[in-house]
């Protein structure tokens, strides 16, 4: 008497949910590490079967540990010294650049607006310089970004500012007071607070109000002095009180210091109307 299909496909289905937990125990003891398959436990056994075998020849190429240049890893081209090059040539000169890295699971992407020249400029001049490691896996991509190797300051401090006051002007946003990019003691009017006491002051201001409305937010102005910065900036919100119909409006000049550590502008210094900090 045959086995029905369903049952021999649900059998078949059961064999490789074994073999992918034997495979993750084996991927565990062989790295190292706890193996966490990031994979919704409904996806289909066969995909995670895939997803499994791309991690073990990622683990293996990895665990060789083999360095090299990008210059060496794109086979050494021929190209063309940047000063050498006439202005209205360098955009090709570029392209060509950046499909030879292409071609090579190589990306290099930009978080501003880099001048043709000076993307091509970098690449060539330090880009080809750096160590990478020397991987072949069919999908996976290398990727660079220019801001990395030469951080757009001024972007930055403005990033910084918006992010806060719409992180905490915004009641939508799930409350993660992490993301805050705030220094471990900050200025305030009342004083010195501790990053922790910024945060419940803000946590209790943003539950007195059921919503705000951000009118107009603008940075006026950004000033850098090597590790310290100041941003001055104007604002315009609306705010409407817990169980109240009217909302109340809170505009006026506002003002954020910054300082630079661990590569990144956290703020150390707030004055925003409305806000009692």
């Amino acid at each position: 008497m045959s086995v029905p299909e369903e049952e021999q496909n649900e059998e078949h289905f059961d064999d490789l949910r074994l073999e992918n937990e034997i495979k993750k125990i084996k991927l565990a003891l062989e790295h190292g590490s706890n193996f966490i398959s990031p994979i919704d436990g409904d996806l289909p056994p066969e995909l995670e079967r895939e997803w499994l075998d791309y991690i073990e020849q990622f683990e293996e190429e990895l665990a060789k540990r083999k360095k090299i240049l990008v210059y060496n890893l794109i086979g050494r081209p021929a190209y063309r010294l940047v000063n050498n090059i006439p202005d209205p040539e360098i955009t090709e000169e570029l392209n060509k650049i950046l499909d030879l890295l292409h071609r090579n699971a190589i990306t290099v992407d930009t978080i501003c607006k880099v001048e043709d020249r000076e993307l091509y400029r970098f690449i060539t001049d330090e880009l080809f310089r750096e160590e990478t490691n020397d991987l072949h896996i069919e999908g996976m991509t290398t990727c660079f970004i220019y801001e990395e190797y030469h951080p757009n300051h001024d972007h930055d401090i403005r990033s910084r500012c918006t992010e806060f006051v719409n992180h905490i002007l915004d009641k939508h946003k799930e409350w993660a007071p992490d993301y805050l990019g705030l220094s471990q003691t900050v200025q305030t009017n009342s004083g010195m607070l501790t990053n922790k006491q910024v945060v419940e002051k803000i946590v209790h201001f943003r539950d007195s109000f059921t919503r705000f409305i951000i009118i107009d937010f603008q940075i006026t102005s950004v000033t850098i002095n090597e590790d310290a910065a100041e941003a001055e900036c104007v604002i315009r919100y609306t705010a409407t009180l817990e169980g109240a119909n009217e909302d109340m409006t809170f505009s006026g000049d506002t003002n954020f210091s910054l300082v630079y550590t661990s590569k990144l502008w956290v703020i150390s210094k707030i004055d925003l109307p409305g806000l009692p900090l």
